[in-house]
């Protein structure tokens, strides 16, 4: 007998004790849905691109040839679905709003099916908290309002897990295959999505029976549909899969990643609790007697977990600790929280922490609204602005470049030709290098030099090489004026 029906008639009564008229229940849902898609719209465009999001651009407005080098030998592989989506999207605009209204359509889409998903592992008012939660929370919000492929690979996620809950208890061969599909989807979407699926798999030790037949199949077949894609590990250049400034497993990221998932200061603190509670109600299920409740907790703690550990194990060779490549775990997040929530029903003392955790990540939403990340837009600007044709133009890194020929694009004929002494987006061209030969050559041959210096990729390597380059200019030219921007210097050497 499929498990969802051996324990509907158990599970029924404590279920209606909980329940909420359907026509209340669409009207929250459909308040919440609203709420979420007002943040995640609100001042979309405000912000300037950040570097990630001007390499978006780059591949989704490159030949199609070109596209196929970067996806075998760069990053354009660990995004795939994203980037080929993002190349048709491109046709209609370049505004920042426009290249971020994917993500934001993801974001919202996320919220009722984040609802969906967790009204098939807990109560309707737990499932409306977790709806609740994930539509204020600072980090999805954020991750919706990013030209990158992350809003899109959690909708994935929370689609694998809809088919994957329905295939296991159910037992239905179009839900196995669903699965199968979003599972790829997924992986192709970021491939650190996978371990998501790696936690789904490990949920099942703790059924009985287990699903062996229709399970290993359907894994195999992602496997073998993944390996393209998990090649890149080995024919990719060395620096492309480890950069040094990426972190450790250490006790302060871990900090920073319960941060990243219940927001700073005071939310965190709400959140640990409801967490702390969800917890105990994952113990506390495993001795019901309900087969599929002892099965759904553990499904979503290993969801939330299992990505973390296995990049902090990652970590103890290659660092690479990153919040975003970890975002996949914000669903089981919201809903252990929601769990939790569930667990203090008494005195409302849930429903009182999970709306004073709404009301203050409501807030800092507002407050980081504005706030650019790195502020290409106005440093750029800047330098069009003032620029005189035949200025030479160079960049530290060098491919931050992308950024420039992003703005200069967007700032339209009035923008003055420039000698842009930086590689095209992974391709050949002249670098700071030729710079310096060519001002050895003639020192005077431009008349002025304009330096963009990033603080995005903050390592000894790029700090010696701009120092470096600094000194030699300013032998030739003097002190240059400086305009710093949001993580972003920009030099003029020159009168």
């Amino acid at each position: 007998m499929p498990l969802a029906r051996e324990s509907a008639l158990a599970d029924s009564s404590s279920r209606n004790a909980d329940a909420i008229p359907a026509r209340h229940t669409a009207l929250i849902l459909t308040f919440l849905t609203l709420g979420g898609a007002a943040l995640r719209l609100w001042h979309l465009g405000a912000k300037s691109l950040w570097l990630d999001e001007g390499a978006t651009v780059a591949l989704a407005r490159t030949s199609w040839r070109h596209f196929a080098w970067v996806w075998w030998h760069g990053e354009a592989s660990l995004q795939t679905i994203y980037f080929l989506l993002m190349r048709a999207w491109v046709h209609g605009g370049l505004s920042e709003a426009w290249l971020r209204l994917p993500s934001a359509l993801f974001g919202i889409a996320s919220i009722p099916l984040l609802y969906i998903v967790a009204r098939k592992l807990m109560a309707e008012p737990a499932a409306l908290a977790a709806a609740a939660l994930l539509a204020v929370s600072p980090a999805h919000v954020y991750y919706s309002q990013e030209a990158r492929g992350y809003a899109l690979a959690i909708l994935l996620v929370l689609s694998s897990a809809y088919f994957f809950i329905d295939a296991v208890e159910d037992g239905r061969s179009r839900d196995w295959m669903l699965w199968t599909i979003f599972g790829i989807a997924a992986f192709y979407t970021h491939y650190f999505a996978a371990l998501v699926l790696v936690a789904q798999a490990f949920s099942l030790l703790f059924l009985r029976p287990r699903p062996w037949r229709s399970f290993l199949p359907c894994a195999a077949i992602i496997f073998v549909a993944a390996l393209p894609g998990l090649s890149y590990v080995f024919r990719a250049a060395p620096e492309n899969l480890h950069f040094v400034w990426m972190p450790r497993a250490t006790p302060t990221q871990v900090w920073h990643l319960a941060m990243f998932f219940g927001g700073s200061g005071v939310k965190v603190a709400v959140a640990i609790v409801l967490w702390i509670a969800g917890i105990v109600a994952v113990f506390r299920s495993h001795h019901t007697r309900e087969i599929n409740e002892r099965w759904h907790g553990p499904l979503v703690l290993l969801w939330g977990v299992a990505p973390p550990l296995v990049l902090a194990l990652i970590s103890l060779r290659e660092p690479m600790f990153l919040q975003r490549y970890m975002v996949f775990s914000l669903p089981a997040a919201t809903l252990l929280a929601a769990m939790g929530a569930d667990v203090l029903r008494k005195w409302k003392s849930g429903l009182v922490l999970v709306v004073a955790l709404c009301a203050m990540s409501m807030v800092a939403v507002v407050k980081q609204s504005r706030k650019p990340r790195e502020d290409w837009r106005n440093a750029a600007n800047a330098v069009l602005a003032s620029a005189s044709p035949g200025d030479a133009v160079a960049f530290v890194p060098f491919y931050t470049r992308t950024m420039l020929d992003y703005y200069r694009d967007r700032y339209g004929p009035a923008a003055p030709p420039l000698h842009v002494f930086a590689p095209g987006f992974y391709s050949g061209g002249e670098d700071a290098r030729a710079l310096l030969a060519a001002l050895s050559a003639n020192p005077h041959q431009f008349r002025h030099v304009w330096l963009f210096v990033s603080n995005h990729d903050a390592t000894a390597y790029v700090a010696e090489r701009s120092v470096m380059l600094k000194e030699k200019l300013q032998l030739l030219f003097g002190a240059p004026a400086v305009q710093t921007f949001t993580d972003v210097e920009v030099l003029r050497f020159g009168n």
